[in-house]
């Protein structure tokens, strides 16, 4: 069933090899992305084993059984070690991505079950050819170029993701990348050399041979140049996430390890800094490069003409044992934001110096602690008087102790206060001031002091005491000169005998009337009176008594009319009544209460009643015209035909239009 052929002991030994590998690896298993190193030797183990026993296999139906289980081994090998090569990269937040995780795990899974499902449609191995030496050419169908295409994305994302790590890091770590690209090209050229068949190598795949120098070289790596050990993530993850720049230089003061800030302090990549003198990019550093290696440096440096920039600098010497020095450490702390907080503390200090307004620190109970020259010069007490005092050194009495208790109440609740004060100087002097008052916070937002900033607002509050007074007076004025517009309206639009409406107060509304008519669709009557034989009536009685008579009318058309009606004194013993939103039929009936109330009422005049009567033409908007002229027109009309017909009655226009 068995036979041991000479590829078949080659396999065994890498077999062995892996083993030990694996071995190492899995002790090594707790550093981050370890595990994933360790199962992919699990899975190369499980692949050059079972690559051995099917070269040494005899049925075929073993040897395929055998090729499957290899299957089983690459793929998932190669899954494991691209994990291993982005936590080894520092590309942990890919790892993380779901997406990437399934994809990784799906190309090898689609490979593994076309490979042993192969009886059910023969897509990978279409048929089986001994050539001698128990070894059988598996020649491939559609299905195998698959696994071919995923087997080498699977590789070359693999060799991409090394190189990226090959490129940044220490010396240790781009040293351990390259023996680790070094160690996976070896199995893929030899599958090269398996997929296109070239002479001499036809049914055997050298990649799973050749896995024995990739062993090797992985070995190297853990033991060489201490992979898993000295693990580059923990070195990125310790060095490129310090907040600090670093630079490691060796005794000629070249640089041999840099990390991702010292690089951008320094505008420039990693790559292109590493072997490079460091006076030669950082001239400034020159004199302290030159002082003796074991001198411990600190010191300033200012980098950017434009844009400045400020760094602590701490230069130690590197010591490989207690007298050997190998090299220097450079650290750079950046130092910015606190010169320009010294820079800002000078300029606001001289500010408030200089400041035209009253600036007072008090401590929490009203202590005065500083004061500024401005203070002293409006106040009259010196600095040496107020500081030690209470701000009430410059209280009136007069400022509401409500004011003072909504200061205190809004300050100690960490918010700024604003208002004014009636305060007094030294020399008894009142004056007013506006304040704004705020708490001091330190970091845990603990209320340290009291900041005050005051304005003298004395020649202010005068202006506005007199303009105040200047405004009373023309408020005052103003509304005397409306009441007079108002009158002087008034008695341009009323008649001055009957207080009513006069012509010109119609003109002024008929518009607007006759527009919300025709918008809310509804009809306008307009009602025109005339008194009979008025003229008789001066002429017998006097103009006194005509003028009584019209004023009767007015106040019983006033009475007897809706809010909404418009009742106006159309001229001499003329009257015109608009009725809105009122058919022709109630304006009639409306119209006969008119004129059978004025018939039964009676003026008394010198012991004498006397009664008139009077005559009403009616029309209507729009039935009978289109425009306030016409229907003005239409009603004297209807107006005329009343009194043609004997007077003392109504007439509606529309009853009489065709007659």
């Amino acid at each position: 069933m068995f036979t041991l052929t000479p590829i078949a002991i080659v396999l065994f030994s890498t077999t062995a090899i892996n083993i030990l590998v694996s071995y190492v690896s899995w002790q090594r298993r707790k550093t981050k992305g370890s595990l994933y190193f360790a199962l992919g030797m699990f899975g190369a183990t499980l692949w050059t084993l079972a690559a051995g026993l099917g070269y040494a296999a005899v049925p075929l139906s073993l040897k395929i059984a055998f090729a499957k289980i290899e299957s089983i081994g690459y793929n998932s090998a190669l899954s494991m070690f691209i994990f291993f090569a982005m936590y080894y990269a520092g590309l942990d937040e890919w790892v993380d991505k779901k997406w990437v995780k399934a994809f990784i795990f799906l190309l090898p899974i689609s490979s593994i079950l076309l490979i042993i499902t192969n009886e059910l449609h023969g897509w990978v191995w279409v048929g089986f050819s001994p050539i001698g030496g128990n070894i059988v050419v598996f020649k491939h169908g559609l299905g195998f170029v698959w696994t071919a295409i995923t087997g080498y994305l699977m590789i070359l994302i693999l060799i991409s993701i090394l190189g990226l790590a090959s490129r940044k890091g220490s010396v240790i770590s781009r040293r351990q990348s390259r023996v680790l690209i070094y160690a996976c090209l070896f199995p893929i050229i030899a599958n090269i050399f398996y997929l296109y068949g070239i002479r001499g190598s036809e049914g055997v795949d050298w990649s799973s041979v050749t896995f024995s120098i990739t062993g090797v070289l992985f070995l190297r790596a853990l033991y060489g140049t201490r992979l898993l050990d000295l693990s580059p993530i923990a070195r990125d993850k310790l060095v490129n996430s310090l907040s600090d720049g670093m630079i490691v230089l060796d005794i000629q003061n070249r640089i041999i390890d840099i990390n991702q800030v010292a690089s951008e302090i320094f505008a420039s990549s990693p790559t292109t800094m590493l072997g490079k003198d460091l006076a030669d990019i950082a001239p400034l550093s020159r004199p302290f490069l030159e002082q003796p290696l074991e001198q411990e440096i600190k010191t300033e440096l200012e980098v950017g003409s434009m844009n400045k920039r400020y760094f602590d600098v701490l230069i130690s010497p590197l010591r490989d044992g207690p007298k050997k020095i190998i090299g220097r450490l450079i650290i750079y702390r950046n130092i910015t934001d606190r010169k320009e907080n010294e820079l800002r503390f000078l300029q606001l200090t001289q500010a408030v110096e200089q400041s035209p307004s009253s600036v007072i620190i008090t401590d929490l109970n009203g202590i005065i602690e500083y004061v500024n020259p401005q203070f002293s010069l409006l106040t009259g007490f010196a600095y040496e008087e107020a500081v030690g005092k209470k701000t009430s050194i410059v209280k009136s009495g007069y400022t509401p102790e409500e004011t003072y208790q909504d200061m205190w109440k809004t300050i100690f609740a960490g918010n700024a206060w604003r208002g004014e004060f009636l305060n007094r100087k030294k020399n008894g002097e009142l004056y007013w001031e506006q304040s704004v008052m705020a708490p001091v916070l330190d970091s845990e937002g603990k209320i340290l002091n009291f900041i005050a900033v005051k304005e003298d607002i004395t020649a202010q509050k005068e202006a506005e005491t007199k303009l105040r007074n200047a405004n009373t007076q023309l408020e005052e004025q103003l509304k005397e000169i409306q009441k007079l517009q108002h009158t002087l309206h008034e008695q341009a639009i009323r008649d001055a005998l009957t207080g009513l409406h006069n012509r010109r107060y119609l003109y002024e509304t008929l518009d607007h009337e006759l527009a919300r008519a025709e918008r809310g669709m509804y009809s306008i009557c307009f009602a025109l009176i005339d008194i009979d034989h008025f003229k008789n009536i001066n002429d017998t009685y006097g103009h006194a008594t005509g003028d009584t008579i019209l004023i009767n009318l007015a106040n019983q058309l006033i009475n007897h009319t809706r809010n909404g009606d418009i009742v106006c004194r159309y001229g001499g013993e003329e009257f015109l009544i608009v009725l809105p939103n009122t058919g022709v039929e109630a304006a009639a009936q409306i119209a006969e209460r008119w004129r059978t109330t004025i018939q039964e009422s009676s003026v008394l005049e010198n012991s004498l009643e006397i009664s008139v009567t009077i005559s009403c033409g009616i029309s209507e908007f729009p039935t009978d015209a289109s425009t306030e002229t016409e229907a003005l027109e239409k009603a004297d009309k209807a107006l005329y035909a009343a009194k043609y017909n004997g007077r003392n009655q109504v007439v509606v226009w529309s009853k009489i239009k065709d007659k």
